[in-house]
């Protein structure tokens, strides 16, 4: 999930930019509100143009029935805009959010809409063949995730730490290569990978795995400082206050719930996600790695983020291969581009394998992360085109 601090490195992946259109709703973000221009909508086609006047990166939501994401727009830099169209069909109350930051629940408010129900739009007839073949693999990657889980957990409240560090990349390789589809669920997914930067400082409780992650691998004092990958005095005085054996098996059974929950609901025979999470989510994986991985952020404890970039790499291919047929028939050029780009960035990831695993990411040099953070800003550009090509649009 995307967290809050940014280097230099990876501004190129927030600094998403569009031009307002007649009859956008416009949202002003800062650190501290969250503004529409307009509360109410008619059922439809509505459009944000969401401006940051705030000085942390910001994002913007739209939520339905159950809590679920209809829509989001991540990685707005400080001055920068971004632009977010959801298709709401049903009259009714809907919940938006600004998140400065990218922490935490968000800031909060109402979208009346009004009109008649209206019929979903269909996406071309390939687009849901293949978004239907994704769903496959999603499920799939699902039910790995919770059986590892499950030996991740036992591990963990056995004692045997060392067979839960063994576990704990390959645990979350499944929840990495479908982490799209996981933050459709804005309850579970930040209960099950939250980080410290989400607490507010410990005033809401950490949970998850890298609250296990913290107790697996302790934090030093010379691990605090504020560079993206380091630990923040808060954050390590509370890992001496409350991390214990008792709190690990606490929060070990509360991921394993939540995990086994996520299962439960993509299981269902009705889950769907839309279309527009479909088509972007090569590139949302992708931006996931530029904008806050790269730093070494997300493990800071274990230094375990090569495995995130290979699942993020991973889960963003799969989603173009599902999609290939579609963009190699309109656009050829392109999808020679994106499958030269992903051999690229694959192959600057698979320099750093070491048996069944990777190195510790701190044993990557600062240059290597440069170069690398370059080749997914390129690969990003490149997969921005897709959800306009596929779509028809």
């Amino acid at each position: 999930m995307c967290a809050a601090v940014v280097g230099p490195v990876f501004l190129a992946a927030c600094t998403d930019k569009s031009e307002p259109s007649e009859g956008d709703i416009a949202v002003t973000s800062t650190d501290e509100s969250c503004d529409l221009a307009a509360t109410d909508a008619q059922t439809g086609d509505v459009s944000f143009n969401v401006t940051n006047n705030g000085n942390k990166i910001t994002e913007f939501y739209v939520y339905g029935n159950n809590n679920r994401v209809l829509g989001e727009v991540e990685n707005i830099g400080p001055g920068l805009t971004g632009k977010l169209t959801v298709e709401i069909v049903e009259p009714g109350t809907y919940e938006t959010a600004c998140k400065p930051g990218m922490v935490g629940t968000g800031i909060r408010k109402q979208l009346e809409v009004t009109g008649e129900t209206k019929e979903k739009a269909k996406a071309p007839a390939d687009v849901e063949q293949a978004k239907a073949s994704y769903l496959d693999y999603v499920r799939g990657q699902v039910n790995g995730f919770a059986a590892q889980t499950a030996i991740f957990v036992e591990a963990v409240k056995s004692g045997d730490l060392e067979a839960a560090k063994a576990q704990f990349g390959l645990t979350r390789t499944f929840f990495e290569r479908i982490e799209p589809v996981a933050e459709s669920f804005p309850d579970l997914d930040p209960a099950i990978d939250m980080r410290w930067d989400d607490t507010e400082d410990g005033a809401q409780p950490f949970t998850g795995f890298h609250r296990l992650e913290r107790f697996l691998w302790p934090p030093q004092q010379s691990d605090v400082g504020e560079n993206p990958g380091d630990v923040t005095q808060a954050d390590f005085d509370n890992a001496q206050k409350t991390d214990n054996k008792t709190e690990a098996d606490k929060a070990a059974d509360e991921l394993l719930a939540n995990v086994n929950e996520l299962k439960t609901e993509v299981d269902k025979p009705d889950f769907t996600f839309e279309t527009g999470s479909f088509v972007k989510g090569p590139q949302a994986l992708i931006d996931e790695v530029a904008a806050t991985k790269v730093g070494g952020e997300e493990d800071r404890y274990s230094h375990t983020d090569l495995w995130d970039f290979a699942a993020n790499v991973d889960g963003s291919e799969t989603l173009i291969a599902a999609m290939q047929p579609i963009i190699a028939a309109k656009n050829p050029e392109l999808m020679d581009k994106i499958t030269a780009q992903f051999a690229t960035v694959r192959q600057s990831v698979e320099q750093y394998r070491e048996g069944d695993g990777y190195k510790s990411y701190d044993q990557v040099p600062e240059e290597a992360r440069k170069a690398f953070s370059d080749q997914i800003d390129a690969l990003s550009q490149s997969l921005s085109l897709v959800p306009g090509l596929v779509m028809g649009q």
